[in-house]
């Protein structure tokens, strides 16, 4: 170990020229492991420190086997240092390295321009690389951006959409993430909407209280955190785009609740993986809350599958096969298709255009269906939908099977 810190000493004339103009963080790593993994420590530029200070860490880390370090100067450049030699390079993020990382496309969320949201999300490494086991997910990200642009499009040609900027130029874009989790989805959109320049607030809600917390210190690291109501200052341009999570049970909301933490009616309803029934209480919610769009991608479809072993084999449509009903695997498969197919069914029976699409391949995760809704530009009244829905429980009745969403319905 000693030895390194001697071969890191050549670089310190050259390190403290370079770093003269500021830096961002410093990232000091052990050789990656075949696997891919390292050991890293991040050390972020704070108030007094100077060239001194680093060079203890620099000199510390070293001693340690921490030997491949990054010093970050600015979203486009780095100086990379092995202390096993001492050299220094200087990394520029150019537009021929912007092209390799994206893949040849020009992506929404670009290296150079998201990066604080990229590392956020764990898809961006501390000294502003981006892995090759991290690329496919970053191309997965972009894609999801794609796939959602239309929804926030249809939003901003809505009757009453344009009637609020009339009045408002600035009305921000309402969303709220139902069993929000670790909002990797709702960070994701917000910065694709600041992107875009669309002013948006969100609201998160979850169950857990840890996940909550999660997402508050990832908003403040952002920079999208929100004060106690969403008030943008004319001050900070940022403040256009504000994030808030709160705990609640998707149970207790109701329309009225979920307006006034909102601030405000929702525009955009986001569920993303809400295990079981919790999608049909977050799909339940944004129905009878008159959200104007819906995405929602399902997980765990789990209780229709628990109901498929009780049909009736003599009446259900759902017996035509035996096997599937005789198999686990096979009832399980079928209870998620009939699961998502209602659905699809009862989202179409209340107003909303739906149309469902894979949004990552199947090889990367089973869990890759996405449901995407538009409402109508008048919502249905209450015995409007009831009546649109009979159809639907009747469907269910026949097969022997009773949704919790048309439950809560």
């Amino acid at each position: 170990m000693v030895k390194a810190g001697t071969k890191l000493a050549r670089a310190r004339a050259k390190l403290e020229r370079k770093l003269a103009g500021g830096w961002e963080r410093a990232v000091f790593a052990t050789p990656q492991r075949e696997d891919g993994s390292r050991d890293e420590r991040v050390v972020e530029a704070r108030a007094g420190m100077d060239f001194a200070d680093l060079w203890r860490e620099a000199e510390s880390a070293a001693a340690e086997g921490l030997v491949k370090h990054s010093y970050v100067i600015d979203v486009r450049r780095r100086l990379d240092v092995d202390a096993r030699h001492g050299h220094v390079k200087q990394r520029t993020l150019d537009q021929a390295t912007l092209d390799k990382v994206m893949g040849g496309k020009d992506r929404a969320l670009r290296p150079d321009r998201s990066a604080t949201l990229l590392r956020a999300i764990g898809i961006m490494n501390a000294d502003g690389s981006i892995s090759a086991r991290s690329a496919k997910k970053y191309k997965q990200v972009n894609h999801l951006v794609e796939l959602c642009r239309p929804v926030w499009a249809a939003i901003a040609e809505h009757p009453e959409r344009k009637r609020l900027e009339r009045d408002d130029a600035d009305a921000p874009l309402r969303v709220v993430d139902l069993a929000c989790g670790n909002s990797y989805l709702s960070f994701v959109l917000l910065e694709a909407l600041r992107l875009d320049e669309v002013p948006a607030v969100l609201l998160g809600v979850d169950l857990r209280e840890d996940v909550v917390e999660t997402s508050r210190e990832r908003a403040r690291e952002i920079g999208f955190a929100s004060p106690e109501a969403f008030e943008p200052s004319s001050s900070d341009e940022r403040s256009r785009w504000q994030a808030r999570f709160e705990r609640a049970s998707l149970e207790a909301l109701d329309p009225a609740e979920l307006e006034r933490r909102l601030g405000g009616s929702a525009d955009l309803a986001l569920s993303l993986h809400a295990c079981d029934t919790a999608t049909d209480a977050a799909l339940s919610l944004a129905i009878t809350a008159g959200v104007r769009s819906i995405l929602c991608v399902p997980c765990c479809q789990a209780e229709v599958a628990r109901q498929l072993e009780g049909v009736d084999r003599a009446s259900s449509p759902a017996a035509a096969v035996p096997a599937i009903l005789d198999h686990g695997l096979l009832r399980r498969g079928l209870g998620e298709l009939i699961t998502d197919g209602l659905r699809v069914e009862v989202l179409a029976a209340c107003g909303y255009t739906v149309s469902v699409l894979e949004f990552v391949a199947s090889k990367h995760t089973p869990k890759n269906l996405l449901i995407r809704a538009t409402l109508g530009e008048e919502a249905l009244d209450a015995e409007t939908r009831a009546a649109r829905l009979a159809p639907v429980r009747e469907r269910c009745a026949a097969l022997g099977v009773a949704p919790k969403l048309l439950e809560l319905l």
